[in-house]
């Protein structure tokens, strides 16, 4: 996998404007050492990897629980996939963008100490979900938009990849990856939100505004 530096919003501009004739989704991690690998492949049970009967069992759990706080019920397990994933359940779906300065914003939005990474994924296929009602019998790496999004997913530009061996990172050819150094992140952050890229605009609730006028109003990162 290709590697380079990035140390400014508009090292980060450069690199887009070389994809301009391909389709790339981006995700912003805030640790460089992070590879891509779903929630759900990072977690062990007995110090063994889940399988999938273990995660088909996660997501019943989730489907018996969730229904009462719910005013609509997903219609197939893509939107229970995706809902889940929202709220935090480990499943073998990982977070895209395909807005860069989103992805830039997760990679830099926490106060850590190390760099940070944006990875770009170049694909022009999208798998087509009405013909695969079982997200679990899905055989290769794809990029997937479940019918039903929230709030969130939509003013982040999110979709999803869908990892059939989630506890193996993706390493495929067509993905690039651009490290953020440590000493380059708050500068980033800042020029983002210059831009509109910020807790308030990625997070359309009363908590993202909170966040980002505590952001705005004292010393933190």
């Amino acid at each position: 996998m290709k590697a380079q530096l990035v140390r400014s919003l508009e090292d980060i501009l450069k690199v887009v404007q070389g994809y301009a004739k391909t389709t790339v989704i981006y995700r912003g991690v805030r640790s460089s050492k992070y590879e891509l690998i779903p929630t759900i492949g990072r977690r062990r049970r007995g110090g063994k990897v889940l399988e999938p009967k273990d995660e088909r069992y996660i997501l019943r759990l989730f489907k018996q629980r969730a229904v009462a706080h719910l005013d609509r019920t997903p219609t197939d397990d893509w939107e229970w996939l995706a809902l889940a994933q929202h709220h935090g359940l480990p499943t073998r779906l990982l977070d895209w963008t395909r807005n860069p300065l989103v992805a830039a914003y997760f990679a830099v939005a926490e106060d850590v100490d190390e760099d940070s990474a944006i990875y770009a994924y170049q694909s022009n296929k999208y798998l087509q979900i009405e013909k695969h009602k079982d997200p679990f019998s899905i055989d290769r790496v794809a990029r997937v938009i479940p019918n039903h999004v929230t709030a969130r997913i939509s003013v982040q530009s999110g979709l999803f990849t869908i990892h059939p061996s989630p506890s193996e990172p993706f390493n495929a050819s067509s993905v690039e990856k651009f490290v953020i150094p440590a000493n380059s992140r708050k500068s980033i952050k800042k020029a983002l939100n210059k831009v509109g890229i910020d807790n308030a605009s990625l997070f359309p609730d009363l908590d993202g505004i909170a966040r980002h006028i505590d952001w705005l109003r004292t010393d933190g990162h």
